[in-house]
């Protein structure tokens, strides 16, 4: 069953339908999705799909000759890259055929990248008058930013459309799941961070734990080594990178704190750290309104942050395949912490994509800061603020197996006073287990207070 990515097919459809020459590059991090999207789009249409090879650049020529011969019906070979190419703008001429170079930074990276020059000058002579549909897909995310999309790439300016792909949101991750309770959707979204291939290999015949223990907790299963395998994909020096992020996991947020944690020379630090933010696995999280200086790194991919997380303290206890029996006493004591800021993430998808909201939306984010007059530092989990005006909502979300107080509003308006820069606020409540009822009460006489328990977030239309 596919899933998701309406509004990528819908701009791939559009682009088809205009019979003129188009050009996509579709890319995001391995799993993702890339694949199943492009097969999706390319269902019942005249196609050539070439899954790009790690071998030589001979055995890619022979596999895009016997794809080739597989459209016409014949077999046919060619001597080189371009030959293949030329022939493949030539049988666009008369109809509409969607040409797929899957994976191609493996190709790519093969001839110094002299294939991307064959391309664009085929395409800026040739393609253009054609009816031909290129789509390169690739998961070096780095490779294709720098590579393929960026300002000394020879095929710079020449796309008509770029996907990157990012994760599904945790109400499309719940269609992966439907069986699940509210609860246990939420927590495979925060195990899977929204990527297909992981979701699909949960079973929601089964529970959270057995496919935990089948898919991660066991050194033989998929997930085990994925953090290694997909940073292999993107860098040569993953020691390092593995390094920063384990500090960043543990705790560390701050260049000096990362830096010493990681043995890594502070002055080397920030290249790092910029390389794991344009994979989408690090983000850098500034307080809405506030001097960037201020902001803290924090890891970004969810995956990652479960992986890292629970496998490295658990190591001993998954290579010698006591997992099964640890599991209740490692694991799932602490799945309410970690699923902590997995909720903050969901309540501000629900914000920003799915809710009702008393204004059109502008900036969304989190805020903190030092409070004199209540002499402690305060956090706002989620700041949402009108486009015009000086409305806001300021949310709070909270994984607790107790029901929220009705004092977490008193909180919550002395915590919106301090940051002072919402004029007319409304104060949205996110709890896992509920609400007091006094809490109830009070939120159905002020039209400005609004109550989400988790199973609320899981009515929403999806787009």
């Amino acid at each position: 069953m596919f899933i998701g990515r309406s509004a990528e097919l819908k701009r791939l459809e559009r682009m088809y339908g205009s019979q003129n020459f188009e050009f996509a590059i579709v890319y995001g991090r391995r799993r993702v999705g890339k694949t199943t999207l492009i097969n999706k789009f390319i269902e019942g249409k005249k196609s050539i799909f070439f899954a790009c090879q790690k071998s030589s650049m001979s055995d890619n020529l022979l596999e895009l000759s016997s794809q080739i011969s597989s459209y016409i019906g014949y077999g046919i070979s060619f001597s080189s890259f371009i030959e293949a190419l030329r022939a493949i703008i030539k049988f666009s001429q008369s109809e509409r055929l969607v040409f797929v170079m899957d994976e191609y930074p493996y190709i790519a990276k093969k001839d110094g990248n002299s294939i991307s020059s064959i391309l664009q000058n085929l395409i800026d002579h040739e393609a253009r008058n054609s009816r031909l549909f290129l789509i390169l897909s690739g998961s070096s995310v780095s490779f294709m930013e720098d590579e393929v999309l960026g300002k000394e790439s020879p095929l710079h300016g020449r796309a008509t459309a770029e996907f990157r792909l990012a994760p599904m949101d945790n109400l499309e991750s719940s269609r992966f799941v439907p069986s699940y309770s509210a609860e246990d959707k939420a927590l495979v979204y925060g195990i899977t961070g929204g990527i297909p291939r992981y979701l699909e290999l949960f079973d929601d015949r089964k529970s959270v734990k057995d496919n935990l223990l089948y898919n991660l907790f066991d050194r033989n299963s998929v997930l085990f080594n994925e953090p290694e395998n997909y940073l292999k994909e993107e860098f040569s020096d993953v020691s390092s990178y593995s390094s920063i992020l384990s500090a960043i996991a543990g705790g560390c947020t701050k260049l000096s704190e990362i830096a010493d944690r990681a043995e890594i020379q502070i002055g080397s630090l920030p290249s790092y750290l910029r390389k794991l933010e344009g994979v989408g696995v690090l983000g850098r999280v500034i307080p809405l309104g506030r001097e960037s200086r201020r902001g803290v790194w924090t890891v970004k991919d969810l995956f990652f942050r479960f992986h890292s997380f629970f496998v490295p303290h658990n190591i001993s206890t998954i290579v010698a395949g006591r997992m099964d029996k640890a599991y209740d006493q490692v694991v799932s004591p602490l799945l309410n912490d970690y699923m902590g800021k997995v909720f903050e993430l969901i309540a501000r998808q629900y914000i920003e994509v799915y809710a009702d909201l008393p204004f059109p939306l502008g900036e969304v984010g989190t805020w903190w800061g030092g409070s004199h007059r209540l002499k402690k530092e305060i956090e706002i989990d989620i700041v949402a603020k009108s486009a015009r005006g000086g409305d806001g909502i300021i949310a709070s979300a909270k994984y607790r197996e107790r029901r929220m107080p009705s004092s977490e509003l008193i909180l919550m308006k002395e915590y919106a006073a301090e940051m002072g820069t919402v004029r007319n606020c409304h104060y949205w409540f996110f709890s896992k287990s509920g609400f007091d009822p006094d809490f109830i009460s009070l939120s159905e006489k002020e039209p400005a207070i609004r109550l989400f328990c988790l199973k609320d977030l899981y009515n929403a239309d999806q787009p």
